[in-house]
């Protein structure tokens, strides 16, 4: 019923882009109509981020909103894939090991060495870094298929190394069996009165809820500027042509190798956020098929070189995941015996994919901004303008550099 009440919306919506010319309303970038636009488009945004695990937790209690966090931190696994995939246009798919690097230095700072889960975030991260790094020197000289393979047989090997009895990295990670966590996320006396929820499961759910949101809306921002500066510029210019960015003066190697490690440090950065939620962490969590290929269709589905689409994509794994194991009382009514309802799951996702490519290359996200431009337009600055922009003082603003 869900996966057709989302063709029939996905209908409506070419269906309206196509008979629509002109836009339903036009805002000027900058001007007093467009800021009003922007705060109350993200004012609702916030208020519903806010309400959400309130209504989660009243129908179906903390389980939902634990769902709710699992897309999130999905949401920033992918946002590293799409930093390489997307906006580098190099194929890597090894980002399952990132995120497993970041859980088990989590588990083991936690249990081994009495650390908080904020203290081990940077910890995770760096060491995400580093191994992005290390990964993305071979970058330099294999690309395409090569380079998949590359990142391909690391993710399949990291789980197999997680569980090596030498140096002790089996104590780390628990090998085998997996490590649980012991620290509680517990809210703090004037945060437990904000919440204003007594049931104490409930409360610890949507606290852990707020924390994850957070982070997840930080590493959005921050990869947000990082794309629209500079570097990030340069790093777009790789992507669309390699040849003419070298000539413009862009250091390749070294803009490959940095964006292999930050994207390598946002999986870290997932890989707390994992252990935050589910204070559990094993090796068999982070093998290549049960995480690496979800993160791949996350992409896929949200939007490939799009902000908006590793959040869409996450949300629809989770949520797509969870509606198939109710499938089957849907298709019991028409007389069908199905007896593991969970491996129509590939099925439902591969007719998602396939819909996708056809009627939404762009993904989710670009679709919704192709609905967006028919109804309002944003009508940009020109870059002359934007060039000799003059501050209140009168004194006329330097005009940015070109890349390099």
């Amino acid at each position: 019923m869900i996966l057709l009440l989302v063709l029939v919306v996905l209908a409506a919506g070419i269906a309206f882009a196509a008979t629509r010319k002109e836009p339903l309303l036009r805002l000027k970038e900058g001007s007093s109509q467009h800021r009003t636009y922007l705060v109350v488009t993200w004012g609702l945004f916030l208020l519903f981020a806010i309400a959400l695990p309130y209504i989660l937790t009243e129908v179906s209690g903390e389980f939902m909103v634990g769902r709710m966090n699992r897309a999130l931190y999905l949401a920033v696994a992918i946002l590293g894939v799409n930093l390489v995939v997307g906006y580098s246009g190099l194929i890597a798919l090894g980002h399952s090991a990132f995120v497993g690097i970041g859980a088990f230095a989590t588990a083991s700072l936690i249990m081994d060495h009495g650390w908080d889960y904020w203290m081990t975030m940077p910890i995770a991260m760096l060491f995400g870094f580093i191994v992005g790094v290390l990964l993305g020197i071979p970058a330099l000289r294999i690309r395409g298929l090569y380079l998949a393979l590359l990142t391909i047989a690391f993710a399949a090997m990291f789980p197999t190394l997680a569980k090596l009895d030498k140096w002790g990295i089996s104590d780390r990670t628990g090998g085998v069996n997996g490590r649980r966590i012991e620290e509680e996320m517990v809210a703090p006396d004037w945060v437990q009165s904000i919440l204003r929820i007594d049931d104490t499961s409930d409360q610890q759910a949507i606290y852990r809820y707020f924390v994850i949101a957070f982070f997840t809306a930080l590493a959005f921002l921050v990869t947000r500027n990082l794309i629209k500066s500079r570097p990030g510029r340069a790093v777009i210019a790789i992507r669309d042509n390699e040849t003419g960015a070298a000539v413009s003066g862009v250091n390749l190697p070294m803009y490959k190798t940095i964006t292999f490690g930050i994207s390598a440090a946002l999986g870290g950065m997932a890989g707390t956020l994992w252990a935050m939620n589910s204070a559990f962490v094993a090796e068999q969590d982070f093998q290549f098929a049960p995480l690496a290929i979800p993160l791949l269709i996350g992409l896929v589905i949200g939007g490939v070189g799009t902000l908006q689409g590793g959040l869409i994509g996450a949300m629809a794994y989770v949520f797509v995941n969870e509606w198939t194991k109710g499938v089957d009382e849907t298709l019991g009514g028409w007389g069908l015996d199905v007896a593991n309802i969970e491996k129509l799951t590939p099925a439902v996702f591969g007719l998602i994919l396939i819909l996708v490519t056809f009627f939404a290359p762009g993904g989710i996200a670009g679709f919704g901004k192709l609905l967006k431009q028919k109804v309002i337009q944003i009508i940009p600055q020109p870059p002359g303008a934007a060039a000799k922009s003059t501050s209140s003082s009168g004194v006329e603003e330097a005009v940015p550099e070109p890349i390099g």
